[in-house]
């Protein structure tokens, strides 16, 4: 699978058992894989991911799609239209559709926040930032502007999902972005689900 270069490698092995049972070893990083960082990920004294209550895990949002090159900015006017239509505290997930190219060299490249995107949706309240891409910041010029601004204000960030296709832009959905109960540490791998919100 594809994973930061500088990460544990990933691993899965079976362990030797008596038939019929079977177990599993998994050696692999907090941040492998479809993940969450908490502000310990990059903030000196941050919070740890099991820090926060579930709660803090299930939130309404929305997908903003945004279509760009190979190791470019994604600027704040991808995020215009959209933001006024957000409730406090909510979600945005960043569809790039660059998740077609994982496993490949090119998931390498992929887009990433520009520092003024950062700061525009933290005044605008948001509490959780994803993308169908390895990283919030650009890879291959191993920026941090992102996670610093993001992070710094209590936001957390999900990356590599995947399947954002499914999802329609604008539409108000609830996520689920679970970790596990990882004490003390920077983040954690999760399942992303997403349901659609209905009027009662």
């Amino acid at each position: 699978m594809t994973f930061f270069p500088s990460d544990p490698v990933p691993r899965v092995t079976p362990a030797a058992l008596e038939p019929p049972w079977r177990v599993t070893d998994l050696h692999l990083g907090t941040h492998t894989g479809t993940h969450i960082d908490a502000p310990s990920h990059f903030i000196p004294n941050g919070l740890t991911i099991d820090q926060y209550p579930p709660e803090r895990f299930f939130i309404a949002g929305l997908v903003v799609p945004v279509r760009q090159s190979d190791d470019e900015a994604i600027g704040p006017e991808a995020f215009t239209s959209h933001l006024s239509n957000l409730p406090g505290s909510s979600a945005v997930l960043i569809h790039t559709g660059w998740n077609r190219f994982w496993k490949t060299e090119r998931y390498l490249r992929h887009p990433y926040l520009a520092p003024e995107t950062a700061s525009a949706l933290v005044e605008a309240g948001v509490k959780v930032i994803g993308i169908d891409a390895l990283n919030v910041d650009s890879t291959t010029h191993a920026t941090v502007h992102a996670h610093q601004i993001l992070l710094g204000n209590d936001i957390l960030i999900i990356e590599n999902l995947t399947h954002l296709e499914q999802l329609i832009p604008g539409v108000l959905y609830r996520f689920s972005f679970l970790p596990l109960l990882l004490a003390g540490l920077d983040g954690s791998p999760i399942r992303a689900v997403a349901w659609e919100e209905r009027g009662t």
